[in-house]
C-alpha cells in the first residue's frame, strides 16, 4: 500500500492541533540551539495563527490520515514580509511562512508534498508566485527551497527578527 497525502485547509476546529504542532517545532529548533519560533513557547504568536485559520490561510498536510506537517499562506504581505521585500500590494504572491513537519513524520518527503501542495493552491487561485524567506545559516532549509526549484532574490542582512538579529535570504518560486 502506497502512502496517502492530502492537504486540508485549517479549519477553527483545527485551532489546538496547529498549536500543539508549531510548538512541537518550537521545542525542536530550541533544542537545536536556535531561538527561531522561540515566542511561541512564550505564548507569543507573530503570525496570529488563529485570524489566519479564520481566514482560510492555513493549511494542514496528512500522511495515511495522520497529521504530517503544516503551513500558512498569506494573500496579503504582513508588516515582516514588507520589511523584507518591500510593499507590494499587487496581490499576485502568497507568501509562505510556518512550513513545519511533524517530528516523527521527518525524512519521509513530506516537505516536497507540501510545497508542491502549496504551489497547486497558488496556482489554482492565479498567483503569480509564491515568496519566502529563511534565515541564511540554515543550511538544510536553503537546499530544500533551492532543490523545490524557489528562486534566490537577495539575502537581507542583520534583519531583526525580534527573537534575534540574522541574515534573511528571500525565495521566489514563480508560477507559469
Amino acid at each position: 500500500m502506497s502512502d496517502i497525502f492530502t492537504l486540508h485547509q485549517a479549519k477553527p476546529k483545527d485551532v489546538k492541533m496547529i498549536d500543539a504542532l508549531l510548538r512541537e517545532t518550537a521545542l525542536w529548533l530550541k533544542a537545536k540551539g536556535s531561538l527561531q519560533w522561540n515566542g511561541i513557547l512564550d505564548g507569543k504568536d507573530n503570525h496570529d495563527t488563529a485570524s489566519a485559520i479564520d481566514r482560510g490561510e492555513v493549511f494542514y498536510g496528512t500522511l495515511n490520515n495522520e497529521l504530517a506537517g503544516m503551513f500558512i499562506l498569506w494573500d496579503n504581505q504582513s508588516e515582516w514580509d514588507t520589511a523584507l521585500w518591500g510593499e507590494n500590494t499587487s496581490g499576485d504572491f502568497y507568501y509562505l511562512h510556518r512550513l513545519n513537519i511533524k517530528r516523527d513524520k521527518a525524512g519521509k518527503g513530506i516537505s516536497h508534498l507540501m510545497i508542491n501542495a502549496a504551489k497547486e493552491y497558488a496556482e489554482s487561485e492565479h498567483k503569480k508566485g509564491i515568496r519566502l524567506d529563511c534565515i541564511a545559516s540554515n543550511v538544510f532549509l536553503n537546499q530544500l527551497y533551492l532543490k523545490e526549484k524557489f528562486e534566490f532574490i537577495k539575502c537581507k542582512e542583520d534583519f531583526n527578527a525580534g527573537e534575534q538579529i540574522s541574515d534573511f535570504n528571500l525565495y521566489q518560486y514563480n508560477l507559469n
